[in-house]
């Protein structure tokens, strides 16, 4: 095992520190340490803010500093005068002995990093940010089980403005997919979908060890404020997906929100499914839906089209070669522990 430490962002401290308090609340703090692994004078400084502030004194706290001991140009004559030569010196160098000269009435001498901060805070300099992939290098996971789940808008044939829902779960490493029509895109709806991939994966070989979803409410609680706080002081119980997971004992993993691209694998096999499925086929009822998907597209998708990311391969090729490949490593590594040791190096040992 691993002892690298997991360094948790912004938004997973939040939501670590509503789950520890919520425990805290309902069974004490001692329990609250044990469960964690937290100091139990952290988590009373949790409980003193969550009390002292709501849900809201549980987000990190600014570092920045109160007071800014050597702030330039308090009376704002400085930075009228650089808006003013805003359009035509550019220059900082240039810019800065123009300002000398004409704001005569500041005592304050600008700086070329006191010149550049301003312009910065004026909105001067700002220039049309390019959104980039932050999450462009591909990863694969050796192991079968850990998979990717999402919804999809299906339009209703002859009633427009109608949907129906498509459930998706993929796996990661073989892209192996289990499919679900749905009339409501509903907690309710993707609790059973989970317990229809797990019994589906079983029957494969494969065990379920990690389900990866968005954070939409069929998959866990609203993310607002009400909800978070009642969730800290245990008035609300987890999400109905999330209880089917610690059933199951599968890991439920919440991407960041706003991130579609961290469940890259399922998002790609949705625009599989519009060129590929929807293009060919429109659907006026759920059953009529969930029927087409399971009979249909799956078995096409799993067991006919090959994938370029498996090097030509089916999904259902690839799977039953990777898990001959870990049986075959499971028998070499038992044949390893049962070679018996020389004499001579269980006395050294």
């Amino acid at each position: 095992m691993s002892s690298r430490k997991e360094y948790l962002g912004c938004e997973a401290k939040f939501q670590q520190r509503v789950y520890v308090v919520r425990i805290a609340m309902s069974q004490g703090t001692q329990m609250a340490a044990i469960r964690s692994g937290i100091s139990e004078r952290t988590i009373r400084s949790w409980k003193s803010r969550f009390e002292d502030f709501g849900i809201e004194g549980l987000h990190d706290k600014s570092r920045a500093p109160i007071n800014v001991a050597n702030k330039k140009d308090r009376s704002g004559v400085l930075a009228a005068v650089l808006v003013r030569l805003e359009q035509t010196e550019p220059g900082l160098t240039h810019l800065q002995t123009l300002i000398v000269l004409m704001g005569e009435e500041s005592k304050d001498v600008p700086t070329l990093s006191w010149l550049a901060r301003t312009r910065k805070r004026l909105g001067i300099t700002k220039k049309k940010k390019i959104k980039t992939n932050e999450h462009k290098l591909r990863y694969e996971i050796p192991t079968p089980g850990f998979l990717q789940i999402d919804t999809k808008l299906v339009e209703k044939d002859g009633e427009p403005g109608e949907w129906l829902y498509q459930f998706t779960a993929i796996d990661e490493c073989s892209r192996v997919r289990f499919l679900g029509g749905s009339l409501f895109k509903s907690a309710a709806g993707a609790t059973k979908f989970l317990e229809d991939t797990v019994s589906f994966f079983k029957t494969l070989g494969v065990v379920v060890q990690r389900a990866q979803t968005d954070n939409g409410t069929e998959f866990t609680l609203p993310h607002n404020e009400l909800t978070l706080a009642s969730y800290a002081r245990g008035e609300t119980s987890e999400a109905l997906f999330t209880q089917k997971c610690d059933e199951l004992g599968i890991r439920h993993k919440l991407i960041k929100p706003r991130t579609p691209e961290l469940n890259g694998k399922v998002e790609r096999s949705h625009r599989i499914d519009n060129d590929r499925f929807y293009s060919r086929f429109r659907f006026a009822t759920d059953h009529a839906l969930d029927h087409a998907l399971k009979n249909v597209w799956m078995p096409e998708y799993n067991e006919q089209r090959p994938h370029g990311a498996l090097k030509g391969k089916t999904p259902m090729q690839f799977l039953k070669e990777r898990l001959e490949e870990i049986q075959k490593q499971k028998e070499l590594e038992e044949k390893i522990i049962r070679i018996p040791m020389p004499a001579d190096e269980k006395i050294a040992a």
